[in-house]
């Protein structure tokens, strides 16, 4: 049980209702920890809109790769939650396989192309010690033709999965037995 309530339908307010509705849209489950969230309707504004633009929305990244992004920062800084509901976001997207979901949840990285594998780098080091970033890691993406533009993305990715890492660490939310049916990737 998270340290504070999770609220029911019935108890949102018309801004809450609005921002489930996105997360409905873009995940196709409810959003649990919005559930709690949503008993301040300017925070969960605030993380919705911030959430919704970075990740789900393709820009110069394919989601796929973003939730994978995502999925490598929550298992690096030891939020299952997050890991668990994002694994299932990834095997939504019907490009990466069991074993490769595997492999990102771990942080191993084997079966996956040059690109790939230099972003998935980059990014398990900017979550789990980001000062210690050096001219080097940037350099090593842009090698494989990523311009800085998409490098920002990939650390904005970062940005906002760990403000919700925190939260959702800070609350001790836990997903219980019926909303992990919910997920087709079982961890």
């Amino acid at each position: 049980m998270a340290h504070l309530p999770t609220l029911e339908e019935e108890d949102w307010s018309p801004e809450a209702k609005a921002a489930m509705g996105r997360w409905w849209e873009a995940y196709g489950r409810p959003s649990h920890i919005y559930k709690v969230i949503a008993g301040n309707p300017a925070f969960l504004k605030a993380s919705t809109e911030a959430w919704l633009n970075l990740v789900p929305t393709e820009t110069h990244l394919p989601r796929h790769v973003k939730e994978a992004i995502v999925v490598i920062t929550c298992s690096t800084q030891g939020t299952l939650y997050c890991v668990q509901g994002h694994s299932n976001a990834i095997k939504r997207q019907g490009v990466y396989s069991d074993e490769q979901i595997r492999q990102i949840q771990m942080r191993e990285f084997v079966d996956f192309d040059d690109t790939e594998l230099a972003m998935f780098k980059f990014a398990h080091k900017a979550a789990g010690a980001p000062k210690f970033m050096v001219k080097e890691d940037y350099q090593a993406l842009r090698d494989i033709g990523l311009s800085d533009e998409v490098i920002l993305e990939i650390l904005s990715i970062i940005w906002v999965n760990t403000a919700m890492n925190m939260i959702v660490d800070a609350l001790d939310v836990k997903r219980t037995p019926e909303q992990m049916k919910e997920l087709e990737v079982n961890l």
